[in-house]
């Protein structure tokens, strides 16, 4: 799939964004987006803590099912993005900060944390510094939803995946700079941090995938 390391340019352009992010996936974004929402709200009312909600795609979904929920992302115009497509006096916190400062919030707060489509754009020890703050976050039998781009499994997957990223990698590096990298093992970092792995699916050939964890006792 196309790298989403071309999510940055997008982001200079917020009103292009989904449309380019269901471009990079094929199409597979808004069925990610469907099932992250439904993994992280078990009943109305819970908290859900949004890392990286860039312009509220999984919000939106979030709010439809009563969630009450924190929004948290780095970029101003993605989150003046989101905050349009609600009414003013919904239950959202908006929070201009990166993932690398959530553990300012409160631990224990949050009936799950969702992280989508971001991990992959940072650095391993970035990631593990995320997800271990992510899992002191969520209150006890809390959930942290994980959806990103992987690394297939398989050679042939692998091989595909490689071919198909080869000149989406180019461009991205000619329009930002850098590129995003799979996750190798997104079930490792996760039990890493502490979590255990309860559910796990895969979109587009295994290169997309949606993990959910919990925190261990």
């Amino acid at each position: 799939m196309s790298s989403l390391a071309l999510m940055r340019w997008l982001e200079g352009t917020p009103d292009r964004y989904d449309a380019g992010m269901r471009a990079l996936t094929f199409g597979r974004v808004d069925r990610l987006h469907e099932a992250v929402a439904a993994a992280a709200v078990e009943k109305p009312g819970d908290a859900v803590l949004e890392i990286g909600c860039g312009t509220g795609s999984v919000t939106v979904l979030l709010r439809a099912l009563q969630a009450r929920v924190t929004a948290l992302d780095q970029a101003p115009e993605m989150l003046e993005q989101a905050r349009a497509r609600f009414a003013p006096g919904e239950p959202i916190e908006w929070i201009e900060r990166t993932a690398s400062e959530i553990d300012a919030l409160p631990e224990g707060a949050f009936r799950s944390v969702v992280l989508s489509l971001c991990l992959s754009d940072m650095s391993r020890s970035e990631r593990a510094f995320v997800l271990r703050e992510a899992a002191r976050r969520l209150a006890p039998g809390g959930r942290l939803v994980v959806a990103d781009e992987v690394h297939s499994r398989g050679p042939i997957r692998r091989a595909l995946q490689q071919l198909w990223r080869i000149p989406q990698a180019a461009l991205a590096w000619l329009l930002v700079g850098t590129v995003s990298s799979p996750i190798p093992d997104l079930t490792g970092e996760l039990e890493a941090a502490g979590l255990v792995v309860l559910e796990e699916k895969e979109w587009l050939f295994g290169s997309l995938a949606l993990a959910v964890a919990e925190r261990s006792a």
